[in-house]
């Protein structure tokens, strides 16, 4: 039983070694490049300014929708 005991965790330990060698000698990441105004965020959010002023009279125009 000593035996079987001793292999285990001597694998378990060995393999736990081998894995942590791995990550140490991977590449790194490459730094990601720069990105555009349109690529920073989720949603372009336009000021109404954009579009003629405000947008207080456009919520009757979406009523049939």
């Amino acid at each position: 039983r000593l035996v079987l005991l001793v292999l285990f965790w001597g694998g378990w330990l060995g393999m736990l070694g081998a894995a942590a060698a791995i990550v140490a000698q991977a590449p790194r990441c490459q730094p990601l490049p720069a990105k555009a105004w349109w690529e920073l965020g989720a949603l372009y959010r336009a000021p109404p300014k954009a579009f003629g002023g405000d947008l207080k009279g456009e919520g009757a125009s979406f009523e049939g929708v």
